[in-house]
């Protein structure tokens, strides 16, 4: 395969606002790639040669370098187009690769959410930091056994009542890409041909805060999709659209009494009615109590929108928040044995997470709150409020110098929270030394939070190169040296290229030597 003909000049063809307020409902979108036929028949061959029929040499994370001609799926302008949209322009790969194959008559897989290290140990992020984009190199119709979603899913942690009925699957001609929200809930679908059908998995993550829409944006108002869940959830969904566009509640009039009887009316008049709420922002006070009975019920998709249209409604809602996520004194199992694909959950098990989503949204009012419930708390809601810390940008040195105090705590759950807030916040030298120190943490989750800041700060991270330098060559996990080598690329500097060319040299990677060509 000529690598230089793949070449594409053409610039990344960006969303529109329809397919951004489709991809925040959703939580996926269907895209085809601008790539040739004989492109992905030539890959299609390639991954049958690795895991076809009576054939065992599934790469793993060495897939790129051993199939390098596949990055022309993520420089083609789609595929970077919508990567760029939805994540900013200065996006990175994660160094997990996968490759999936799908024989006839396999069977059909659990539904579940990917996770991270453990389900119960990381607070999930609804916006959209981190999306995984799904390539066919066949033409891939529902029989032959797609990857199948449930829509709106990703913004929902607990099991989902028959999601069978609701799936929609990712099928397409070759070269179609599914592009996910990471924590949508998802699965292989059965393979009814006689066919097989290959699947490659790729995940990307945004690096850089919102400071602006990455695509071409004209329409400040939210619009509900043509296409929409089943889960009306458009509190949450028009609070990330006002995350990607920078933007603030639409304002209006409404009939508070009217809010009110619709709140306890059906579940389509009180989702309804939180849409409204979530406009109204601070104006709508006097309805807190009114949503109080669905943050406290058993609808996980209406306790969730609760939650937003709460925090829309700001320093009001902050007491009834607060108070939900105090309550969580549980602690996480350490095994992280509380799975969230296996349907153990219920709504209400979420009652607090959806509450500190809300608070997000609350900003800066719920910070001195949430810094003293980081400091004083116990069980799970410390975590809850770390999270939330790193997600209210704008917080000055108390808050910076609380999540530094987090960093170094006895439970794990609480020092992955707290470098992951940590991570997102500006760089400075107090920073950069807690994320260098947290390297050397025990636990793998907590270094690959700390990896994953400092690569976020760039330039800005050079004192961590002598840091991350070790960590390159000693850290026993595969994610935390992947992202030191993203680290030291972007910090840039002389020392950090004395530090990672060497490295790179030794790792080189052979795409032509296999099995069957080992000199």
């Amino acid at each position: 395969m000529d690598m230089h003909a793949l070449a594409q000049e053409e610039a990344p063809r960006l969303l529109t606002d329809a397919q951004i307020r489709q991809f925040l409902a959703n939580g996926y979108l269907v895209l085809q790639t601008a790539l040739p036929k004989s492109f992905h028949d030539h890959v299609f061959q390639r991954f049958d040669d690795l895991i076809g029929a009576d054939r065992h040499e599934n790469p793993g994370n060495n897939l790129l370098p051993l199939v390098p001609e596949i990055n022309a799926v993520f420089e083609d302008p789609v595929v970077k187009g919508a990567l760029t949209s939805v994540l900013g322009p200065d996006y990175i790969m994660h160094p997990h690769r996968a490759l999936h194959k799908n024989p006839p008559g396999s069977p059909i897989q659990q539904w579940h959410k990917d996770s991270y290290w453990g389900y119960m140990r990381r607070v999930r992020n609804h916006r959209p930091r981190w999306v995984m984009i799904m390539y066919y190199p066949q033409d891939t119709p529902a029989e032959l056994g797609p990857t199948g979603v449930v829509p709106g899913s990703h913004l929902l942690a607990a099991g989902i009542q028959d999601p069978d009925a609701l799936e929609r699957n990712g099928s397409g001609p070759a070269g179609s890409v599914l592009m996910i929200h990471y924590d949508i809930w998802h699965r292989k679908m059965k393979n009814l041909t006689a066919d097989k059908r290959f699947m490659m998995k790729f995940e990307f993550i945004r690096m850089a805060p919102v400071e602006a829409p990455a695509w071409p944006h004209g329409d400040p108002a939210w619009r509900t999709p043509e296409q929409v869940p089943s889960f009306a959830m458009e509190a949450a969904w028009k609070a990330h659209w006002r995350w990607l566009t920078v933007g603030t509640p639409a304002g209006g009039t409404a009939d508070p009494d009217a809010l009110r009887a619709a709140l306890a009316g059906t579940p389509a008049d009180a989702a309804a009615a939180m849409s409204t709420i979530s406009d109204l922002g601070p104006a709508a006070a006097a309805l807190v109590p009114a949503l109080l009975p669905h943050l406290d019920g058993d609808d996980e998709a209406l306790q969730l929108d609760a939650a937003y249209a709460l925090g829309a409604i700001g320093e009001a809602a902050l007491p009834a928040l607060l108070q939900r996520v105090e309550a969580d004194t549980r602690r996480d199992p350490e095994d992280g044995s509380n799975k969230s694909d296996s349907g153990r959950l219920t709504a209400k098990d979420c009652i607090a997470l959806s509450s500190i989503y809300g608070l997000v949204e609350v900003g800066a009012a719920a910070v001195p709150e949430l810094l003293r419930l980081l400091r004083t708390g116990a069980g799970r809601s410390r975590k809850l409020a770390a999270f939330a810390l790193g997600e209210i940008a704008g917080t000055g040195p108390e808050v910076r110098d609380a999540l530094i105090a987090a960093t170094g705590d006895a439970d794990p759950h609480l020092r992955i929270a707290a470098v992951e807030a940590l991570g997102l916040k500006p760089a400075d030298d107090a920073v950069v030394a807690a994320l260098a120190r947290a390297l050397d943490d025990a636990d793998a989750e907590v270094r690959f939070d700390a990896v994953l800041g400092l690569a976020r700060m760039g330039q800005a991270a050079a004192a961590a190169v002598p840091a991350l330098g070790r960590v390159l060559t000693d850290d026993p996990n595969r994610y935390v040296r992947g992202y030191a080598v993203e680290a030291l690329s972007r910090i840039g500097d002389d020392a950090a290229h004395r530090v990672l060319l060497p490295y790179l040299k030794l790792s080189r990677w052979c795409p032509m030597t296999t099995s069957a060509s080992i000199f």
